[in-house]
Order: structure tokens, then sequence, then C-alpha cells
């Protein structure tokens, strides 16, 4: 019965530490993106924008984007 324990104990320790690596990994994905899309507000050349003008520019792409999905597709051509 400890051999069991002890296995079983060893098994958990090792899902914690994986569980810790993958949440790790996944922050880091989450930082680079939003690197990244930070350096397409640059990029636009919006980046000198107060950022309560740039919010409510974003909000308003993301309605037109809702109303209207062609949008999506000339913006991708642009892009």
């Amino acid at each position: 019965i400890e051999q069991q324990k002890t296995k079983l104990e060893q098994k958990k320790n090792r899902l914690i530490a994986e569980e810790t690596r993958l949440k790790l990994k996944e922050r880091k994905m989450r930082t680079r993106h939003l690197i990244e899309v930070g350096g397409l507000v640059s990029k636009a050349g919006l980046d000198h924008l107060p950022t309560n003008t740039l919010y409510g520019a974003l909000l308003s792409i993301a309605q037109q984007a809702k109303d209207n999905p062609s949008l999506k597709s000339v913006w991708s051509v642009k892009g």
C-alpha cells in the first residue's frame, strides 16, 4: 500500500508540474500575441492616439465587422 501511495504521489506531482508548464506556455503565447497586436497598431500609425480614442476606434471597427462580415475580406486584402 505504501508503494502505491508513493507512486500516486509521484504521478500527482508530475501532473502538477505539467500543468504549471502548460500555464506558462499559454501565458507566453498570450504575451506574444499582445505584443504582435501592439505592433500592428504601431504599424498602422495609431500608436500616438490616446488609449480611450484607440479603444473607441477598435470598438467601432468590431461593430462594423459584426454588421458587415464582408468587410473582413476587404481588410484582409488591404493587410
